[in-house]
């Protein structure tokens, strides 16, 4: 597999989870719900600790996709212009 096929896979993939997790969100909230207290915004549940660090790594496997689509060289070279 070469660097661009893995790279794509990592930010098509990344972004299918990040989805299910901003869903995952509201479903938090509609458990909650049942037990008769909830947050108002079901991003609120986002800054929950094992929540966001799922989140944050997420964030990094599409950025280190991103990396490998476009090549560090090109980065690089867009950041010092």
């Amino acid at each position: 597999m070469n660097k661009s096929l893995v790279g794509s896979l990592a930010i098509i993939l990344g972004s299918l989870v990040i989805s299910l997790q901003l869903y995952g969100l509201k479903i938090i909230q509609v458990f909650e719900m049942q037990k008769g207290s909830w947050k108002t915004y079901a991003i609120d549940y986002a800054r929950e600790t094992p929540i966001s660090l799922a989140i944050w790594i997420t964030i990094a496997v599409i950025i280190y996709g991103i990396i490998l689509v476009v090549g560090v060289d090109r980065i690089k070279k867009f950041f010092n212009n």
